[in-house]
């Protein structure tokens, strides 16, 4: 693997012809290492959001302005219903005593407990977005240097020659198939970050109900 600015992948394609063969071109020169790079400024454009974000879910303080405006709504609040309280007291009957939402309630006290737990919640799935896309570009960057589409293709192919296809004349057979293995390679790579993703974050915050079961039952599908 020659790593100069012109990079070549460690597998080149079966029938190919190798870079010393070719006509020197731009995009036949840069391609992978335009690849990559396109690939880690998106990459670091992504993180520097997400750590900006990442900072606003560090704060656990409720902001002093929406406190102020919700506790002004709370004591008007109260302040219109005890005064409602007194004319509907001789009016209520048997079946107003079930059970129901108490629309007079503080909404302040609830809007402190909801905004704590957003604020956990956030920066659970943040962290882990970080550490996960961090991983995808990895992998996708090891994936390029070491050849792993074209590898895949050339296994495609000769899957496809088993059964009579060829390249020119069964393409997109073969194209399906390489679309395929892709997929399962991308799935069992995913598959960890899956499983913690519902059944540690989601879990830990009362959003998943799934059982282990009935997500690999999903998974098939």
């Amino acid at each position: 693997m020659d790593f100069t600015l012109t990079l070549t992948p460690q597998y080149t394609q079966t029938g190919g012809t190798t870079k010393a063969a070719t006509t020197s071109s731009l995009f036949g020169d840069y391609a992978i290492a335009a690849t990559i790079l396109f690939t880690l400024v998106v990459f670091l454009f992504e993180a520097y959001l997400n750590f900006r974000q990442r900072k606003s879910y560090h704060k656990t303080d409720f902001p002093r302005e929406l406190e102020t405006t919700v506790g002004n709504i709370d004591r008007e609040t109260k302040s219109a219903a005890a005064s409602a309280d007194k004319t509907e007291e001789s009016s209520k009957n048997d079946d107003d005593k079930k059970d129901k939402v108490d629309r007079n309630a503080p909404i302040l006290p609830q809007l402190k407990s909801k905004f704590s737990h957003a604020q956990s919640y956030g920066l659970d799935k943040i962290n882990f977005s970080i550490f996960s896309s961090t991983y995808a570009v990895t992998e996708e960057v090891v994936f390029l240097l070491y050849g792993f589409y074209p590898y895949v293709w050339d296994k495609a192919c000769a899957v496809g020659s088993k059964y009579g296809w060829t390249e020119t004349e069964h393409e997109i057979k073969i194209t399906l198939l390489f679309l395929g293995i892709v997929t399962i390679v991308g799935t069992i790579t995913s598959l960890p970050f899956e499983l913690y993703s519902t059944f540690e974050i989601e879990k830990k915050h009362g959003f998943n109900k799934q059982t282990l079961g009935l997500f690999f039952t999903d998974k098939l599908k």
